[in-house]
């Protein structure tokens, strides 16, 4: 799929690629943290304010009961009126209260549940006009003393104590009201950021792809299976390829080829001039020498051995000092990242530090309660029979209440769990970067010690180079100089057969070679002179970025 099309496409493709995953990832987290919110949310608007309402029903109907003992007692008319009004009103909260409960039960246990308590309600609403019947017509207790007592001491101070209960009720739902906005507001502040984040890095993605789109583009000079065949057909010997190039391009790869594809034609056009002339020069060299033949010989290939065991020397410290530079690379890219992610760990574990103080407040919640659900039974208890009704739905309300500690607490040891291996999984990575950090010293020092090393081979193959150039002089000298004259005629006619593998342009010839042999031949000398010092058998060519051949590389013959 990806072989036919430009490697910028590619490239632009890849990029792409990797930011469209980045923004799923994205999405996928932001999913989560949605879920979560709803999550916190419900729990508060169907569970805590469904206890909640609840529980102010079950505060009305002791403040019935409270009522209808204060009917009973009353020593005025005007205190039985003030105690039926009390009666009705609490009666009319309750019933307030528990209609706004009744959506939050909304599985079939507490639909039932609701369905026995209105059934028992009913019952209780027809005993309250009978108490109601009952206490007026009976006479006042005004001369009770106890009964005053009661009124003007007892039961304001009981009254006291209810609103103050009343306010810390009140007080608790506030700060519920309050946890559950700071963690929806939470929520959006967080999906903000992970929107603006991930649209960011997706943006970033890509420009860098294309960015480094052009760049890779403009050091190419042209597409990459172009320059593939150009080289191709240079591996075959086909020098007559046309390198195309850009307006104004002086330094991609397409121009370097083309500039090694001329040059390299003049020196093959120079080289087969030369083997010529080696070729012509070896027929007219008669002189030998036997003297050093033997030792030079002998010489020669102890040399050599000597030589190659240099050089793969000096292959292996070079790879052992690149090896050493690519450990050191890693090693200093492991202790950025060990530390960026300490970072980040720490980072998560403060965020989780605030989710758990979030859920002390729901457990605390909860747990307000659970006392009230108590003193409730405790109130229907006393209340004997007609508080029956009332002690089931306190035993359901303390039900609610700790089911939802327990689920708070759960939460809570969860959250401290993560932070604790959140923090450990920080130290860890805090320890791994001095490692690391030593790591990468003792690589670096590995690094100097192998470019020593390879300072002292170069010396040393220096030295044998030397010793090879007077081992060639002693060998020029010897008595198979003639023979080796014929191998050289033999060789040069090798060289051509070599050099005809490659295909030049039509209308090119030899340069200067050529004619410096037909100048020399005029004037009865021979074509070069003879050298004693003999040349390695390689030549290195070195093409720089302008193009240019160092000429001082090659003999002129």
């Amino acid at each position: 799929m990806f072989k036919n099309m430009k490697v910028g496409t590619r490239l632009i493709a890849g990029f792409l690629f990797v930011s469209i995953l980045g923004a799923i990832v994205g999405g996928v987290g932001i999913f989560n943290m949605s879920k979560i919110s709803e999550t916190a949310q419900r729990l508060y608007e169907m569970e805590l304010l469904g206890v909640s309402y609840v529980k102010e029903a079950n505060i009305d109907l002791i403040y019935i009961g409270r009522a209808v003992r204060t009917l009973a007692l009353a020593p005025t008319m005007e205190d039985r009126k003030k105690a039926v009004d009390a009666i009705r009103k609490s009666r009319s909260l309750m019933k307030e209260n528990l209609d706004k409960a009744r959506p939050m039960f909304y599985s079939e246990q507490g639909k039932r549940k609701l369905a026995e308590l209105d059934r028992m309600l009913e019952d209780y609403d027809k005993l309250i006009p009978e108490v109601i019947q009952k206490v007026e017509s009976e006479k006042l207790q005004e001369n009770r003393e106890s009964t005053q007592y009661i009124f003007t001491t007892f039961m304001p101070q009981a009254t006291g104590v209810d609103d103050k209960l009343t306010e810390l009720t009140r007080l608790k739902e506030e700060n519920g009201v309050a946890a559950a906005k700071d963690a929806n507001d939470l929520y959006h502040e967080s999906r903000l950021f992970m929107i603006l984040l991930v649209a960011g890095s997706a943006l970033a993605g890509l420009a860098l792809g294309i960015l480094i789109t052009r760049s890779l583009t403009k050091q190419l000079g042209g597409e990459p299976f172009v320059a593939a065949d150009i080289a191709r057909r240079i591996s075959e010997g086909d020098l007559t390829v046309d390198v195309t190039v850009k307006a104004n391009d002086k330094n991609s790869l397409m121009f370097s080829m083309k500039t090694m594809v001329e040059k390299l034609s003049e020196i093959i056009n120079d080289v087969r001039s030369a083997t010529d002339n080696i070729s012509s020069a070896s027929e007219q060299v008669s002189a030998t020498a036997q003297s050093l033949s033997q030792a030079a010989s002998e010489q020669a290939a102890s040399v050599e051995e000597t030589s190659a065991s240099v050089e793969q020397m000096t292959s292996s410290i070079a790879q052992n000092t690149e090896n050493s530079k690519v450990t050191d690379g890693m090693a200093t890219k492991a202790a950025q990242e060990a530390a960026e992610g300490g970072a980040a760990v720490k980072e998560t574990a403060a965020a989780m530090n605030q989710i758990a103080k979030k859920i002390v407040i729901i457990d605390d919640i909860a747990y307000q309660t659970n006392l009230l659900a108590l003193n409730a039974a405790i109130e229907a208890a006393r209340a004997g029979e007609h508080g029956k009704g009332f002690a089931v739905v306190a035993a359901e309300v303390r039900k609610l209440a700790e089911r939802s500690q327990v689920a708070a607490q759960e939460i809570s040891e969860v959250a401290t769990s993560s932070v604790e291996l959140a923090e450990k999984a920080g130290y860890l990575l805090d320890a791994m970067v001095p490692n690391i950090k030593k790591t990468s010293d003792l690589v670096q020092e590995i690094t100097a010690a192998s470019e020593e090393q390879s300072s002292g081979v170069g010396q040393i193959n220096t030295a044998m180079t030397q010793l090879s150039q007077v081992t060639q002089q002693n060998a020029s000298s010897s008595e198979e100089l003639a023979a080796t004259a014929e191998e050289m005629s033999g060789q040069a006619e090798q060289l051509q057969n070599t050099m005809s593998f490659f295909k030049l342009e039509s209308g090119k010839q030899a340069s200067g070679a050529t004619k410096m042999v037909r100048k020399s031949a005029r004037a009865g000398k021979a074509p070069f002179p003879l050298h004693t010092e003999m040349k390695p058998a390689s030549v290195a060519l070195a093409l720089g970025g302008d193009g240019k051949v160092d000429e001082a590389q090659f003999t002129r013959f």
